[in-house]
């Protein structure tokens, strides 16, 4: 076993420092009286190979960091070990240690346990995220929002659940899933091109079937709304172009309009196109949008 854990050191350390030759320039440096014993010495060998094994611990870490890993992000918004949030404007996508793949859209965090992989399978989101479950019959993946629990175990699915939002929407792509409001012990299973809505306020979840023009349209880069309220489209496009909108005039908020547009395309043409069909009038302060 010591033997391999110092492989493991010496292979990772390649090129950077010889391990050996490191230690026994360190103890020549401290021991320079040498016509006393000194505890560097006399403990060389011991401490020589806890040295060794703490460094095998880190090596052992750095690895398990390389699982957790981010992608479309300047700047990584890691908190602790286990927790990714997503700011406005942001994508990532991460491995988890079992090899389930998550793609988070923005506003996003997701957390999980130390132990995760091994006695449970357990994630918590607030936001929106889509999930390719590894299978593992033994543990379950599930997912826990405000609101509602969703349990898989070998799938491809989507959940929206950002905490201001009035529902929480599960679109289940292969497999199965069981979504269960938290307070309550109603529970629904989804099959295939599915669609559970929870509504928050009574508390009530009903099963549609899925619709491409309405449901998970970030994963394919498009925005998408269908008869929706100016005040949820709005909110949409607070997310993704990192700005905030402010109304003059608040029953404009319950305008409805339809419409598709690339998650790429520049925000003026997506306002300047619902303008010209709700009538609205919009100006910009910097990151500030003023619908009047």
């Amino acid at each position: 076993m010591k033997e391999y854990i110092k492989n493991i050191i010496e292979e990772s350390l390649i090129n950077e420092v010889e391990v050996d030759k490191e230690w026994e320039r360190l103890l020549s440096s401290i021991n320079t009286n040498k016509g006393k014993p000194s505890f560097f010495t006399t403990q060389k060998k011991a401490l020589h190979q806890i040295m060794k094994y703490v460094a095998a611990i880190f090596i052992g870490v750095g690895l398990s960091f390389a699982t957790f890993y981010i992608i479309n992000q300047k700047t990584p918004a890691i908190i602790g070990n286990y927790k990714l949030v997503t700011l406005k404007g942001e994508k990532s996508y991460l491995q988890l240690p079992d090899g389930t793949k998550v793609w988070l859209n923005s506003c996003t965090t997701i957390q999980y346990a130390e132990d995760y992989g091994h006695s449970n399978r357990d994630i918590h989101l607030n936001g929106e995220a889509y999930f390719e479950v590894a299978p593992n019959k033994e543990t379950p993946f599930i997912v826990k929002t405000n609101g509602i629990n969703v349990k898989a175990v070998g799938t491809a699915f989507n959940i929206s659940a950002y905490a201001e939002d009035p529902q929480l929407i599960t679109t289940l792509f292969s497999g199965k899933v069981a979504v269960q409001p938290t307070l309550t012990k109603q529970q629904v299973m989804l099959i295939p091109n599915q669609v559970a809505i929870y509504h928050k306020s009574g508390n009530k979840i009903e099963v549609t079937p899925y619709d491409k023009k309405l449901f998970a349209q970030w994963r394919g880069g498009y925005l998408s709304f269908e008869m929706m309220y100016l005040q949820d489209i709005t909110k949409l496009l607070e997310r993704n172009y990192n700005v905030v909108f402010r109304y003059d005039n608040q029953k404009i908020k319950k305008l409805k309009f339809s419409g598709s547009f690339r998650n790429s395309e520049d925000l003026t043409q997506i306002l300047n196109v619902i303008k010209t069909n709700t009538g609205i009038q919009y100006q910009i302060k910097q990151d500030t949008i003023v619908i009047k």
